[in-house]
């Protein structure tokens, strides 16, 4: 039988190799304003304006005051991996610039109308290019002042099942204004200007200064999010992070307002989402997502941009460093905020009353001296909350006012703590705060080995369904600190544990933990810890002295992530003489 002959190889056309790079590069408008703003941005500009009709299926036309191209390269931008961004090998090692591929423009010439309009500095007079789907129409003089306006109209005109794949007008449009907000966030310096047709949609200012870029995240993420969120600048080894990282309390059930960036790149790394999920642990609602405006800048030569089309992705050359600085990181910034002292970094527009100070993330956590209440539940429970030395230094006494959550007045129906500080009143939940603290406690108990030995076991009776719990269990509990055996038939000893509680409290809340299954994650200790500290901590219809209020506020103030229960609830709400004055309409 005969064979047929195998296939030839040959060259693809340019306009089909760059159709082809549009699979890549140009997957819908957005996509395309993306790379038109890096070229601008690139290009050294103080100034983007971006006019859309159709969401940018119609016309996208980008417009910049940069320092332009010169007549004899605007013919050679137009031809794939033309770049003056690159020049060898070791520059794409160390690359320091938005855009460098060369490929951006010659693929979206070939699936749109494009017209380029371009003055470099210097020069008197500027130049246009006409392209159809990759075909030259156009090569002559023009007038402009120095910059590049690069226009854009019917998209996919020459390859209409691409066109059918895009979202409607609406949908597109909601894409470009993702893309700017991300560069209006990523350049501070510049002023970015989005219109609709003649509409104007997002206008940004260049900002200049501390309060300028705080009322540009305050545009794009609402002034709400300032006054939820922590302002924050870290360096170590060569890696320096910083930005605007919000509070637990204040998250959505989406990620979609988590703006993370690498040397001025917006990027989506499992490495970065990994160490933010993992900082946020203790604090976050399983199934919620924090925001977030985080920079991270480190050296070019550490970190290869080149592995995605888009540029969307990066590839760490050390990915455990950054990983631990980022964890590391953020996780101080959580734990350092202290209930009476969440406040934005910088004022904010119109603001009626001045803030307290902001929390200095430089300090060391110190805590004020612990006063104690009486009774035996306290004495049982709470007052053994305040014995690690190493979380809870004594510090000379102060007047109470003067603290954050202030003196306590009452307990609401036995569920929350009233007190009154320099600014208004705060409302703690005394369940979730106890919880916190004790999470807190045999957390640092535990990973300082700090076990606490009883002279006499502590002896437990289980059924024999939580017996067969504990046997499957009994690794995750001595990962977690607690020495545990069998003493006999439906008989458990406990003979350590970390410190927080004393032995007859670990006997309870063990028992119940044992009786409910699937209670914590197997093999996560800390999540075991939590569910300790949940069970053990003071319960709603707990009545409490003053004194007793008042000692759990002090070791409230002294814990760290106290904002926050250990399944992400509040612990601490506040309301201003300036709120209350609101609710009652004094002043108007």
């Amino acid at each position: 039988m005969a064979t047929e002959a195998p296939p030839r190889i040959h060259r693809l056309t340019a306009t089909l190799a760059n159709q082809i790079a549009a699979g890549e590069v140009v997957e819908r408008p957005a996509s395309i304003l993306k790379e038109l703003l890096e070229n601008s941005l690139d290009a050294g500009a103080r100034r983007i304006t971006v006019r859309l009709e159709g969401g940018g299926l119609d016309l996208l036309q980008v417009e910049d005051d940069g320092v332009g191209i010169l007549p004899d390269d605007l013919s050679l931008a137009l031809e794939r991996h033309a770049t003056s961004k690159l020049r060898s090998v070791q520059d794409l090692h160390a690359i320091a610039t938005l855009g460098f591929r060369g490929e951006a423009l010659p693929a979206i010439a070939s699936v749109a109308r494009l017209d380029i309009l371009s003055r470099a500095i210097g020069r008197n007079q500027a130049a246009r290019l006409q392209v159809a789907g990759g075909t030259l129409i156009a090569n002559e003089a023009a007038a402009r002042a120095p910059g590049t306006t690069v226009r854009i109209t019917d998209l996919f005109f020459n390859v209409p099942a691409r066109r059918k794949f895009l979202r409607a007008a609406p949908a597109e449009l909601a894409r470009n204004q993702k893309v700017l907000r991300q560069a209006a966030l990523a350049h501070f310096s510049v002023a970015f200007q989005l219109y609709q047709g003649p509409r104007p949609l997002l206008q940004f200012p260049a900002a200049a200064d501390a309060q300028g870029r705080a009322e540009r995240v305050g545009a794009v993420l609402g002034e709400e999010f300032l006054r939820q969120a922590v302002y924050f600048e870290l360096e170590d080894q060569g890696l320096s992070l910083s930005g605007w990282l919000g509070l637990p309390t204040y998250n959505r059930a989406r990620g979609d307002e988590q703006y993370f960036f690498v040397n001025q790149r917006p990027v989506r790394d499992p490495v970065i989402a990994h160490a933010v999920r993992a900082a946020y642990a203790d604090v976050l609602y399983k199934e919620r997502h924090p925001l977030f405006v985080l920079y991270l800048n480190l050296a070019p030569e550490l970190v290869d941009v080149n592995v995605h089309p888009a540029k969307a992705e990066v590839r760490f050359r050390d990915a455990r460093l950054v990983h631990d600085f980022l964890f590391r990181s953020l996780q101080r910034v959580i734990a350092e905020q202290r209930p009476g002292t969440i406040i934005p970094p910088v004022p904010l527009p119109q603001q009626t009353a001045p803030p307290p100070p902001a929390a200095n993330l430089s300090l060391p956590l110190r805590a004020p001296a612990v006063q104690e209440g009486q009774g035996a539940y306290w004495e049982r429970v709470v007052a053994p909350a305040k014995t690690l030395g190493t979380m809870t230094p004594q510090v000379p006494d102060q007047a109470v006012s003067d603290q954050p959550l202030g003196d306590a007045l009452a307990q609401i129906h036995e569920r929350f703590i009233l007190a009154q500080n320099a600014a208004g009143i705060v409302l703690v939940d005394q369940h979730a705060a106890h919880e916190r603290i004790l999470y807190e406690k045999m957390k640092t108990s535990r990973q300082q080995n700090d076990i606490q030995q009883f002279i006499i076991p502590e002896y437990i009776h289980v059924s024999p369904a939580q017996m067969a719990q504990f046997e499957h269990a009994q690794a995750d509990l001595r990962k977690a600190g607690l020495e545990i055996s069998v003493a006999g038939p439906g008989t458990l000893a406990i003979y350590a544990a970390p410190l927080g509680m004393n032995a007859e409290s670990y006997g309870q809340t063990i028992g119940q933990l044992l009786g409910e299954e699937g209670a914590w994650a197997q093999g996560d200790e800390d999540e075991l810890l939590a569910s300790l500290a949940c069970r053990a901590a003071i319960k709603v219809n707990r009545k409490l002295s003053l004194s007793e209020m008042n000692a759990l506020l002090r070791q409230l103030e002294a814990t760290p992530r106290a904002g926050q229960c250990n399944h992400g609830r509040p612990t601490v709400v506040h309301l201003s003489l300036a709120e209350l004055d609101r609710l009652f309409l004094r002043g108007r």
